[in-house]
């Protein structure tokens, strides 16, 4: 029985340890996914005004007056560029939730808040499906509308610095036709209200990981 015994606080003291193991772990990868979070929110920032910008130029084209440059040079950065997706640092997270991790740790109050965290995760995972199509849609109706030579020597010249060749005249729309232009216009302005939201969904997240790290500091009374 004494063995019984001895052996059951042994488990329980390995069980406690591995405890603190994780919540140390878990502490750890939010820390350095705040980092992550806030990198990527300023990336979108940026091509959020791109976006903006770009629609307002489909919406404001002008027959008479043109000079497609602007466009030409909005469109890369703001469309062609991959989506700013967070990779989320879930190494410990995926321990907790595969490897049974979970069911060591005991505080409830650090249960509902490590769920919470995750929860903002999945949002944050189905809101990149629409930026993504999104993404996918503002390419496929831009090619309608881009020369993508030219699109490359825009990217060129701006790298370069190179203002003796950027012309009007270098720079012409393969359609100029309006209501092709407004729709581009509509799925631009529909993308940059996407990223917004991701961005929004972003700092939700940055938020629930200060919550969560005083929460396990102070439940676990880890400095």
């Amino acid at each position: 029985f004494l063995g019984f015994f001895a052996d059951n606080l042994r488990d329980k003291s390995s069980e406690k340890s591995k405890e603190r193991e994780y919540i140390h772990s878990l502490i750890e990868d939010v820390v350095l996914e705040k980092i992550n979070i806030q990198k990527v929110i300023s990336y979108n920032k940026i091509r959020k005004t791109r976006l903006d910008s770009l629609s307002k130029f489909c919406y404001n084209y002008s027959l008479e007056n043109i000079d497609d440059r602007k466009l030409y040079y909005h469109y890369p950065f703001s469309i062609l560029q991959r989506p700013d997706f967070l990779s989320a640092n879930e190494l410990t997270m995926t321990q907790l939730k595969n490897a049974g991790g979970m069911r060591l740790i005991k505080n409830k109050n650090a249960i509902k808040e490590i769920l919470l965290y995750d929860i903002q995760q999945k949002k944050l995972e189905d809101q990149q499906k629409y930026y993504e199509n999104y993404h996918k849609n503002s390419i496929n109706l831009g090619l309608k509308i881009f020369n993508h030579q030219k699109v490359r020597h825009m990217v060129s010249l701006i790298k370069t610095k190179d203002t003796i060749n950027l012309k009007a005249t270098n720079f012409k729309l393969i359609q100029n036709d309006q209501n092709l232009l407004t729709e581009f216009g509509n799925v631009v302005d529909m993308y940059g209200g996407i990223v917004a939201y991701y961005n929004m969904l972003l700092e939700e997240k940055n938020n629930q990981a200060d919550s969560l790290i005083l929460k396990l500091k102070k439940e676990y009374k880890i400095k």
